[in-house]
């Protein structure tokens, strides 16, 4: 039979037959998947060849799949609600941009660096008047709390430093229960 002799369908026969929607139907129009005969108009051999085309295509990786809306809308969905979620564990401070905990652990560890270097002038100039192993062993348990004191503040907000002593503070009585 020729193209002219054909009977052709409305695109709401097609969608039916497809079992998809009209909308649907007029993306695979515009893709190039079903050929269109006339205005709105389609046959149904063709259209259905193109369709079944596109389906074998897709099962097998080909590149003529055009996006899926529904999976697309539901990975925009899931990414909101992943942001979101990142958002709210931020206001309750527990979650801290990566940027505020990379700088302040550059801080901490430079000034633990230079609390370090400190202490062996620090305490030399102390334990030359120093008598005996007791007093020069205090001598050094002194300095090395008061560097460590000084370290102690973690150089973050106070929203998330709230967080922080919490956990440790969990962490070290979970600690004495073990011990």
């Amino acid at each position: 039979m020729t193209d002219a002799k054909q009977p052709t369908y409305p695109v709401a026969t097609i969608a039916k037959l497809l079992l998809l929607s009209e909308r649907r139907v007029y993306q695979l129009v515009n893709d190039g998947i079903i050929p269109r005969h006339e205005r709105g108009r389609f046959e149904i051999a063709s259209a259905v060849q193109g369709y079944i085309r596109f389906l074998q295509e897709r099962q097998i990786g080909g590149n003529a799949s055009p996006t899926d809306y529904q999976a697309e809308k539901a990975r925009l969905t899931k990414l909101q609600a992943d942001y979101k979620e990142i958002e709210l564990a931020e206001l309750k401070g527990s979650l801290m941009p990566m940027e505020l905990v990379l700088e302040a652990w550059q801080g901490h560890i430079a000034n633990a660096r230079a609390k370090l270097l400190g202490l062996p002038p620090k305490a030399a100039a102390q334990a030359e008047g120093a008598e005996g192993y007791a007093e020069i062993e205090q001598l050094f348990k002194d300095l090395i709390n008061e560097a460590l004191d000084e370290l102690a503040n973690d150089g973050l907000p106070k929203q998330y430093s709230r967080s922080i002593e919490s956990i440790a503070a969990n962490l070290e009585s979970a600690a004495d229960a073990d011990g």
